[in-house]
């Protein structure tokens, strides 16, 4: 029946707005939302872990559902679930066990950020952006430029003293 009513709205749609774009919106909403409301979804749901939203992007580009209104599983074998792509066969009994599902968004999110709490990115490390201090030689360069520009201004100094 659900799927007559959807029918019929997506050709009202099409009749209404000839480009499709309501009746497309319908079509992704009857799948659980389009792409950029999980996004939305992550990023509210990680204000305070930048990081895991950085990570849903790497791992899935924030998709849950494929096009077809599927849950979305990739990687090799597809075997990777939703939006944080967790391995079905270790996660799915674990996440089900504390009271998430992985093939919904909340059960998705829910237990990423469980997995976060116990072990942070590192189940993700492909996919955590590498800090920019992990560059040992940043401050001896920063140290150096310093004293490089007092050097200059010290000759500049001198460079005005004798043209006076």
């Amino acid at each position: 029946m659900r799927t007559i009513i959807l029918g019929v709205l997506v050709g009202l749609c099409s009749v209404v707005v000839p480009d499709a774009t309501f009746a497309s919106m319908i079509t992704a909403t009857s799948s659980g939302g389009t792409k950029a409301m999980y996004e939305s979804e992550v990023r509210a749901y990680f204000t305070d872990l930048p990081v895991m939203i950085d990570i849903a992007q790497c791992e899935s580009k924030f998709r849950q559902f494929t096009d077809a209104g599927s849950v979305f599983y990739g990687g090799a074998g597809q075997e990777y679930i939703g939006i944080f792509q967790f391995a079905a066969a270790i996660h799915t009994v674990p996440a089900r066990d504390l009271g998430f599902d992985l093939a919904t968004v909340e059960g998705n999110l829910a237990y990423a950020r469980h997995v976060y709490e116990q072990s942070g990115t590192v189940p993700w490390q492909s996919c955590v952006p590498a800090p920019v201090a992990a560059d040992a030689t940043l401050e001896l360069r920063i140290t150096l430029m310093k004293t490089l520009i007092g050097l200059l201004q010290q000759l500049l100094t001198l460079k005005l003293a004798e043209g006076s």
